[in-house]
């Protein structure tokens, strides 16, 4: 199933740049990412040290989360590596779909604005930038900038002008014009009175960006346009009830040592993937790439991820064990990860192939055998020789694969070639035929 936009919106979307803008575009991209994906390997180390400070003001924990974290039974080192899971999750399903888009789209601004977004977004929201600026203040422009960027500039412009690239309208033009201008200077001015400004603006700009999206799907948009916003504006909805009730409402009437305020500091990630559930769906309404092939490949590679990491583990506790018996240095040794690392590089390709038909028996069978049935024929056609069968068998298989109510196949006569001036190497029939066949089926 593709869900499709009309022509004009898929020539935006499906016509690139010239191929050297597209390279350049692409590398840029690539190099945002990686900038962003080093601040979080520089600042994973800090990030989870400042995870462990406790204090009344400007650390991660509080008293009162200190006799949360004791009525759940957790340490301060459990709470921290939860926590470091879900962003490093968190930051691998941003990254992850935002290069998805880029690669099946490349040279296409909104696509690779949406990408940017998402990678400014698995920086936005987490520990370790913040972590990261303060214990090196000089990285404090550099990093604001830097998502500032992908959010602020790129990201927003993609915002505004989905799914067609076209403002449409001199106000939001104007707003994005001010949005980038409040970016680029919340990187360079650290004032009490501007935070206080870009704060109120960062929250004015949720709502202002839903109305701008129902402005332009009601006046600008047509039918099928609205079908990719509608999820933009249902996240982005989402999201603003989210903070509302998470970080205004559950502070105000909440107790100190209540565990709900715990679940706050992590309740972040879960509400920026709202927005990026939202932001994929929009891209494949969008006609960015089929529907079908997207969910597919995510199961596959979901359920060869899972049975790969089960695998493992298992192998390494399994070799551990048996070696413990033997000696316990030899359960320690590190060539049970070598063997169990080659276990899993030999069993990858097998059992992608393996779990791809299974799913495909399971959950796509007609295509399966419509794929089967193509390859059958396409041995047979290399063999056959007899015409008439060859056009039997030709019926059948598009009867059988595309099953359309009627089916007829024509032939053009070796006379009506010779003069419409063919040579009679433009078709697939042998010279010496001079007859018309005609085959026809109906169902």
């Amino acid at each position: 199933m593709t869900a499709a936009l009309d022509s004009s919106v898929r020539k935006v979307l499906d016509t690139p740049h010239r191929p050297g803008t597209v390279r350049l575009m692409t590398i840029g991209f690539l190099i945002y990412t990686l900038l962003i994906l080093a601040g979080h390997l520089i600042g994973f180390p800090l990030g989870y040290a400042y995870l462990h400070t406790v204090c009344l003001d400007g650390c991660a924990l509080t008293p009162g989360n200190m006799r949360a974290l004791e009525q759940l039974g957790l340490s301060i080192p459990s709470y921290a590596t939860l926590y470091t899971v879900i962003q490093v999750l968190y930051i691998l399903v941003s990254v992850g779909i935002a290069l998805l888009i880029v690669f099946k789209k490349p040279g296409q601004w909104v696509p690779l604005g949406m990408s940017a977004f998402l990678v400014g977004l698995s920086a936005y929201e987490g520990a370790d930038y913040p972590a990261l600026a303060a214990a090196y203040t000089v990285l404090y422009t550099p990093t604001q900038f830097l998502i500032g960027l992908g959010m602020g500039l790129l990201g927003m412009y993609a915002l505004v002008t989905f799914p067609n690239g076209r403002f449409g309208s001199r106000w939001v033009l104007g707003f994005y014009l001010i949005n980038c201008l409040v970016v680029v200077l919340s990187a360079f001015l650290t004032t009490p009175v501007f935070a206080l400004i870009n704060t109120v603006f960062t929250m004015l700009s949720f709502p202002l960006l839903v109305g701008i999206l129902i402005y332009r799907s009601r006046r600008l948009l047509t039918a099928r346009e609205q079908a990719a916003t509608k999820w933009i504006i249902a996240s982005l909805s989402l999201f603003i009830l989210f903070l509302l009730l998470f970080f205004f409402l559950v502070p105000a009437f909440a107790p100190a040592d209540a565990p709900a305020l715990l679940i706050i500091n992590i309740a972040g990630f879960f509400g920026c993937g709202i927005n990026i559930a939202g932001f994929l769906m929009a891209v494949l309404y969008a006609n960015a790439f089929d529907i079908d092939v997207f969910v597919r490949r995510t199961l596959v590679y979901a359920l060869l991820t899972a049975t790969l990491a089960a695998v493992y583990v298992g192998l390494i506790l399994g070799l551990q064990f048996a070696f413990a018996s033997f000696s316990p240095q030899a359960a320690q040794s590190p060539l049970i990860l070598v063997g169990s690392t080659l276990v899993i590089f030999i069993l990858f390709q097998p059992l992608r192939h393996g779990i791809q038909r299974n799913i495909d028996l399971r959950f796509y069978r007609s295509r399966y055998d419509a794929a089967r049935t193509v390859e059958a024929f396409s041995a047979n056609l290399r063999q056959e020789v007899n015409l008439d069968q060859l056009c039997e068998q030709l019926l059948a298989v598009v009867q059988e694969t595309i099953q359309p109510t009627s089916l007829s196949l024509w032939i053009c006569p070796l006379e009506q070639r010779k003069a419409e001036g063919a040579t009679g190497e433009e078709y697939l029939l042998p010279r010496e035929e001079q007859s018309v066949t005609d085959h026809s089926h109906s169902k």
